[in-house]
């Protein structure tokens, strides 16, 4: 208990340092909204609960080490660019309205949601959407992860230079993620010499992939990429591996979740997932501390996902406290976000160009042993 006490501790001690804002502009006493958008029922809630763990522990930590103090209000889109944009209006229509909103998590959302989002003028920062599209979203969307443009690319590189794939079959999620993924990558891998001999769709909540299954093993690549979500995933892994499929497969971060490794099972290891990384060599200690104090609180080691929607939480607060609690100065002061005033966090440095997107790359993680573990490239 003495050593939890110490972890925690640490944390608080260390998010305070790196999260000081630039200016104080609200009263110390009062109390601010930070709305979220996500997940929470449905096929995608695997991602919702990440993403509450990672607010809940940001915000726990701001809390406990700042004045102004910040209360969450979550609301449950269900993977659903109608449910998104009903509970983002419910959210702005409240009485305590919120100064940003978290999320949402789904790529469609995050389009459905932008446009009533740049009427309202009450931003949302999402740290898991990557589709292409977004980038044109609006003046009040922002996001700490890159593009699919550039995560396909990387993973049509990773294919071409480290597996020397000749050829590739893909399996891809017909919404804005997995088709700007399947887009990305086919172009890549074709510059590069390689030749995509399959190209086959996939509905959200699909659950048999038998049929895709069958075409890509008659075509026989050299290495499948299947830009699907986790659920989907896992099941895609279980129905190849039981067709005595070997090939090596790669992935989009959507299937990258620590329920796909428990629901694969054997079927998941050996595969390879592209994600962004956290800030390794430049914030280690940061890190570190971050995974720590996330197993004394949750009793387990942090995903992906709850690391980003941790590191949006603190950069949303900061863009609170220096800014105030007004929605559209909330926005400027996101929007100035680079330079001196980058922020410097467990996945690096996050500085917002004009459109509010940033400049990172995707790793390359395998599954291991019942973990993610990064390939060194």
């Amino acid at each position: 208990m003495k050593q939890c006490r110490r972890l925690i501790t640490l944390f608080l001690f260390t998010t305070a340092a790196f999260c000081a804002p630039v200016v104080a502009a609200e009263p110390a006493s009062q109390e601010v909204i930070l709305g979220v958008i996500t997940p929470l029922t449905g096929d995608g809630a695997t991602y919702g609960r990440s993403t509450t763990q990672g607010v809940d522990l940001a915000i726990e930590a701001w809390n406990a080490t700042h004045a102004l103090k910040i209360k969450t209000s979550v609301e449950d889109d269900r993977m659903s660019p109608e449910e998104g944009v009903a509970a983002y209006q419910r959210q702005v229509a409240a009485a305590s309205r919120p100064s940003a909103i978290l999320g949402p998590f789904g790529s469609s959302v995050v389009l459905a949601v932008a446009r009533v989002a740049n009427e309202a003028k009450v931003s949302i920062i999402t740290a898991s959407a990557t589709a292409d599209a977004i980038a044109e979203a609006g003046p009040n969307v922002f996001r700490i992860v890159p593009t699919n443009r550039t995560q396909g690319r990387d993973d049509a590189r990773f294919a071409l230079d480290v597996l020397h794939a000749k050829t590739a079959a893909v399996l891809f999620q017909t919404n804005d993620y997995g088709q700007s993924l399947k887009d990305s990558f086919v172009a890549e891998f074709t510059v590069g010499g390689g030749r995509v001999v399959l190209e086959e769709g996939a509905r959200n909540a699909t659950t048999d992939f038998r049929t895709q299954v069958s075409k890509i093993k008659a075509a026989n690549p050299d290495v499948i990429f299947f830009p699907i979500q986790s659920q989907e995933g896992t099941v895609f892994l279980r129905q190849l591996r039981d067709r005595g499929v070997k090939t090596p497969c790669i992935s989009g971060d959507g299937a990258m979740t620590t329920e796909l490794l428990k629901g694969a099972g054997k079927a998941a290891e050996g595969a390879y997932f592209s994600s962004l990384a956290l800030g390794y060599g430049v914030t280690d200690e940061q890190i570190h501390t971050f995974e720590a104090a996330f197993r004394v609180k949750y009793g387990k080691d942090p995903d992906v996902y709850a690391a980003y929607y941790y590191e949006a939480a603190q950069i949303v607060a900061s863009a609170i406290e220096a800014a105030g609690r007004d929605p559209e100065k909330v926005t400027e002061y996101l929007a100035s976000m680079s330079g001196l005033r980058a922020f410097t966090g467990i996945t690096g440095v996050t500085a917002f160009d004009a459109r509010g997107e940033v400049d990172k790359r995707f790793y390359v993680y395998q599954a291991k042993a019942g973990k993610f573990v990064r390939v060194k490239q």
